[in-house]
């Protein structure tokens, strides 16, 4: 994994956090194809470098390549590529030959992809998945050569033993890897060969040989039966070309397509392969695909780098169309997932969200529909016929409670915004994140007064005011509060807090993962507000509003630019977000070591890949070099981050998401 690599997951994650390809029609028999005309129809994930030279001088071109350039993070980014590299092993994901491998040679094409071809019951047939590695080396083969003769003295050093074949004519060269692992059910090997310029590897044989018979033309690749052929493949990465209506299309630097549940299928037969005992789990995507998600066919999209004056330019579409539910479960999904009404579209935060903040996210969704949808998939997961309403009946009319759940979400309007800032001194409490929900307008103070006590209710919390509002607490740590007024509600607290935490969701033993430990809930502004922390709730609440974001210019700059490719008027969520900002935090906790305690979601991804679990009870420990990491992240690392932002338009056939990076 060299220093272009990192690079381009850098802004692959910075697409991630934020959020060029045509539709593929019969190419000639004279002309070279791109993979997924010999890849499998049963390939779940794909990912396609077009040209990796072309690739490389645009990452060398951008922000984030110079970054990651600087001499001050090779440590860093070595010490990086080793765990990265480590992870990928203990997942299962092993090959011999990496992308940088392919540096300095003349290629075309390199995609890796993920197949899948046999399920039975909804479960992976033991030893029928592989993961395929084609690179186009026809410009320069004696340099493809010299790579496989290269990597051969390492894989002999490893222990693993060569034998050849000959599959169809063609000279095959299989490698049996050495495991100590004596009760691994699937003994690691590989298949290479070269066939009309393109090196082909895959660590399975019945897989190898349906591409290798293809490349051969031994099977037309313009008949169906490969991954090109797929209708959802072809509608998805239609919808993802890289340019405006009129404009010349620009060419793609990298492009994937992921079928999401055939991928979670690939994932967990790896996984099970790689694990000593088999695990008794229950299968929740059986579950969640009974209930309609399979209403989402697949995830496509492109992305160029430094192309335009854009640091990154990028689509992504995911394939949900709505005019061809295949049942009613599917319908009912869609449903659950309304992220379209109708009267109106957002593109735009509202004036609550100070111009300080790192991220927004707008979005509008149906709560109604969602509640009304979601009743069904909750009985499944309970095993129990009607259970969902059985709990909202308990809810209304429990003399404790007394919460009408439709009633109280239907006085929430059909937009939220999600926030998040980081606020100084850097520590572990430094992220800020708040929800804003908009209430359906006019509301009536007692209306109003009755969803805040409805909701103190159904949670259990105590009350506080802040800055003359009163504020719901919801907090599972031993923290004790203090207010900074006193309490006034007219009647008194709408309950007494018990002594038995257990009794009710988040609390004794063994919590589940929780976006926020504590909670501060408030109504102001027409917003039900969610917020982490009690003095940044009670500054939203309390500010004027007269500097909020949308008059920033780093803000602005990113809606214009992203509002030449998009159909605003069908734009249904927008995010935007400054990556210095974002980053800063998790960037200090991995230089003090301290990335195994962060509370971000990105915190812990980067937790999960940087560091390794040491046992016995003890936290995980970063395993990457830091000591030579710059001091000063405004001055070294923030000045190659610039802003990132999106915009989601609705469609018949799915969601298309269209976005930018700009530089600094």
């Amino acid at each position: 994994m060299g220093l272009r690599t990192i690079a381009l997951l850098f802004t692959v994650i910075l697409i991630c956090v934020g959020c060029a390809s045509s539709e593929a029609v019969a190419q000639q028999d004279d002309a070279r194809f791109s993979s997924e005309y010999y890849l499998p129809a049963n390939t779940r994930a794909w990912v396609s470098i077009p040209n990796l030279q072309t690739l490389n001088k645009h990452l060398d071109a951008s922000q984030m390549g110079q970054l990651a350039k600087d001499p001050d993070l090779k440590p860093f980014i070595d010490s990086a590529r080793k765990q990265m590299r480590k992870w990928l092993d203990e997942k299962g994901v092993k090959f011999e030959f990496s992308i940088e491998d392919f540096d300095d040679i003349d290629t075309g094409e390199i995609s890796i992809a993920g197949v899948l071809p046999k399920a039975v019951g909804g479960q992976a047939v033991a030893g029928s998945h592989g993961i395929v590695l084609m690179a186009d080396g026809s410009k320069d083969l004696d340099a493809v050569n010299q790579l496989i003769a290269r990597v051969e003295g390492q894989l002999q050093e490893r222990g693993a033993t060569k034998e050849m074949l000959e599959i169809n004519g063609i000279s095959v060269t299989k490698w049996q890897y050495p495991e100590k692992r004596k009760w691994v059910k699937r003994k690691k090997v590989s298949f290479q060969a070269i066939v009309d310029g393109w090196f082909l590897v895959s660590d399975n044989d019945e897989i190898f040989r349906q591409v290798l018979r293809r490349v051969m033309k031994l099977v037309d690749p313009n008949v169906a039966g490969n991954l090109a052929s797929q209708e959802s493949f072809k509608y998805a990465l239609s919808r993802c070309t890289l340019n405006n209506e009129g404009e010349n299309e620009v060419a793609a630097d990298v492009r994937w397509f992921v079928e999401p549940f055939g991928y979670v299928k690939l994932a967990r037969a790896i996984e099970i392969e790689n694990e000593p005992v088999k695990k008794m789990e229950d299968d929740w995507t059986a579950v969640l695909a009974a209930n309609g998600l399979k209403a989402i066919r697949s995830v496509a999209g492109a992305a160029t780098i430094a192309t335009n004056e854009k640091e990154a330019f990028f689509r992504l579409f995911v394939h949900a169309p709505k005019d061809q539910t295949r049942d009613a479960a599917e319908a009912r999904m869609l449903s659950i997932l309304d992220f379209a009404p109708k009267d109106r579209s957002e593109t735009v935060p509202p004036k609550w969200v100070p111009k300080s903040i790192s991220g927004s996210f707008t979005a509008q969704w149906d709560f109604s529909k969602a509640l009304a949808g979601i009743g069904p998939i909750v009985d499944s997961f309970l095993k129990e016929e009607g259970a969902f309403q059985d709990l909202l009946d308990t809810v209304k009319n429990e003399p404790e409670f007394r919460v009408d759940i439709p009633k109280l979400v239907g006085q929430l309007d059909k937009r939220f915004t999600v926030i998040s800032e980081t606020e100084r001194p850097l520590g572990l409490e430094s992220e800020k994140l708040a929800i804003g929900i908009q209430l359906v307008n006019p509301m009536a103070e007692a209306d109003a007064k009755e969803m805040i006590d409805s909701i103190a209710r159904a949670i259990r919390g105590k009350m506080i005011v802040l800055g003359g509002i009163p504020v719901i607490v919801d907090d599972r740590t031993d923290e004790v509060e203090d207010e900074d007024d006193d309490f006034d509600f007219e009647g008194g607290l709408p309950f007494e807090e018990e002594e038995d935490e257990n009794k009710f969701s988040g609390g004794g033993g063994g919590q589940d993962f929780a976006l926020f430990e504590k909670k501060y809930i408030a109504i102001a502004k027409g917003h039900l507000f969610i917020c982490n922390d009690k003095d940044y709730l009670k500054k939203l609440l309390t500010s004027k509003d007269t500097e909020s974001l949308e008059g920033q210019p780093d803000f602005i700059a990113i809606r214009d630019e992203i509002s030449k490719y998009v159909d605003l008027k069908k734009v249904r969520a927008t995010r935007f977000g400054r990556v210095d900002k974002v980053l800063e935090l998790n960037y200090d906790m991995i230089k003090k070591g301290e990335l195994a305690n962060s509370k971000s979601l990105l915190g812990k991804a980067a937790n999960a890949i940087l560091s390794e679990d040491m046992g016995d009870g003890k936290p995980p420990e970063i395993k990457v070099d830091v000591s030579k990491l710059p001091d000063d992240f405004e001055a070294s690392i923030a000045k190659y981050l610039g802003t990132i932002g999106w915009m989601t338009e609705n469609e018949v056939g799915g969601w298309r998401i269209t976005g930018c990076v700009l530089k600094k």
